[in-house]
This record gives structure tokens, C-alpha cells and sequence, in this order.
């Protein structure tokens, strides 16, 4: 029996890109959809120093990529280029300080903040390692010991990290989402930045920071923390306090 098939747009993006889906790596068949968006290569133009280019010189790429995961955000087919860069990275978490709501901090990261906001806030606090060198290197986490990682922390009601990095390697909400939760208010207006790997969080985040006290001007989620500091903005992640700006951490009071 032969049926009528509607051609939709969806239907002709999902045949378009069905030869990428039978090889190892995409994007040395793609055209460059996502370089638009690679602060390496909108800085300085060279399509070496892009996704293109990262794809086929991985030396080059884990030295000059930012391993922001722009490139992931934007690829129709969420293709994890950075973790082709090196070899897995095993992970660990332990649980420091148990609690209802749990703080998660990397070793390497963001420690001593966490720490700190725990003791103050009255939070529990768990510690993982291995992820600081998976935004470093690009490196993918070992599933068994992701999936370890996760299962310590499902006997807390919320677990929240302090640092985009580790929100976005154990798929748990940033802190800023929650800060109603932590009984932060903050006292601030003025222009914001947006870290590359809170993307995908950005309006609860928003709407968080709002009901928190911030009042933005302008959100910048273009510019690469990695590239490129501004001092008169309000910054989300911990690695901005080595550059002497100002933090969201900065503003809670406890």
C-alpha cells in the first residue's frame, strides 16, 4: 500500500542531516552551522581556530578551544565536539556535609566559595572532582562514574552547583536558579553576563535573579568569559573572582 508522506520542514531537516547520523564525525561534513556562534573564531576570523577546524587538528584544539559548548548548543544534531579531544575523565563526589539542599562545588573550581556559602547559608555540601579538567581538556565523563555521582546526590531534596561548569557536566540547576530557595536577596542594577554553559537556563535564571533583586540593564551572552572581562558587569561564575570583577557571590549577604 503506498501512502501520501507531508513533506514538513522538520521532515526535510531530519533527511538533510541523515548522512551525518552513519559517520564517527559530523563535522567534517558540515559546513561550519555553528562557527557563528565560536568566540575563537569571531575574535579572530581564522576558520582554523573554529569547529571546522578543531574537528581536524585536535592538537590545535585543545589548547586554543574554549570548550564553552556554543558549538553543542547550536549543532542540529548536538554533536559533543569537545569531548573528541582527549580521553574520558573519571569523576567522584562525596558527600562533605549532608543536608535537604546541597551545594555542589568542584575541588579545583569553586571549593572554598561553596564552603563558605554552606557554613553561612546552613546547607549541606558535596565536593566532586574531575570536572574542572573536563572544561580544560574538553574530556568526556566516564557514564559509570557520572552516574555514581548522581545517584549520591538523589538522596537530597535539591542539589544545586555553585559554578556553570558543574550545572552543566551533572545535568543539575545552577545556584542563581534557586536562590529564592536559599533565602538570597540580592541588591543590584546594572549590566549582567550570562556564562556560555548556563544558555539553556537563561530565562529561569532571569526570572530568579529578578525576583532576587536584580535589576539588568543589559544581558550579555555573547562575549566568552574565557576572552573577554568587562568590569563594570555583574559576573555568574567563580572563575570571573580571579579577575578582580565583581560576582554574583559578591552580593549575598548572609
Amino acid at each position: 500500500m503506498l501512502r501520501a508522506v507531508k513533506i514538513t520542514p522538520k521532515l526535510v531537516v531530519r533527511f538533510a542531516f541523515l548522512p551525518f547520523r552513519k559517520v564517527r564525525n559530523p563535522c567534517l561534513y558540515c559546513p561550519g552551522i555553528c562557527i557563528a556562534s565560536c568566540p575563537t573564531y569571531l575574535s579572530s576570523g581564522n576558520i582554523l581556530l573554529s569547529p571546522i577546524g578543531y574537528a581536524r587538528f585536535h592538537d590545535i584544539a585543545r589548547e586554543k578551544c574554549l570548550k564553552c559548548w556554543r558549538c553543542v548548543q547550536e549543532c542540529p544534531l548536538g554533536y559533543n565536539l569537545p569531548e573528541t579531544y582527549s580521553k574520558p575523565v573519571k569523576i567522584s563526589l562525596r558527600i562533605v556535609r549532608p543536608g535537604r539542599l546541597i551545594l555542589v562545588a568542584d575541588e579545583e573550581i569553586d571549593l572554598q566559595l561553596a564552603e563558605h556559602l554552606s557554613e553561612s547559608l546552613g546547607t549541606g555540601l558535596a565536593v566532586v572532582k574531575g570536572v574542572a579538567e573536563r572544561y580544560n581538556n574538553g574530556s568526556p565523563i566516564e557514564y559509570k562514574t557520572l552516574k555514581k555521582a548522581k545517584r549520591v546526590l538523589s538522596g537530597a531534596e535539591l542539589a544545586v552547583a555553585c559554578s556553570p561548569e558543574v550545572s552543566h557536566a551533572l545535568g543539575i540547576d545552577f545556584l542563581g536558579i534557586h536562590l529564592k530557595d536559599l533565602g538570597i536577596k540580592l541588591n543590584y542594577e546594572g549590566p549582567i553576563h550570562i556564562p556560555c554553559l548556563l544558555k539553556s537556563q537563561r530565562e529561569k535564571l532571569l526570572k530568579s535573579l529578578e525576583d532576587a533583586g536584580v535589576r539588568p540593564t543589559f544581558v550579555d551572552e555573547e562575549e566568552c568569559i574565557k576572552l573577554s572581562i568587562k568590569e563594570n558587569y555583574l559576573y555568574l561564575c567563580p572563575i570571573a573572582k580571579k579577575h578582580g570583577v565583581r560576582t554574583i557571590f559578591d552580593l549575598i549577604s548572609y
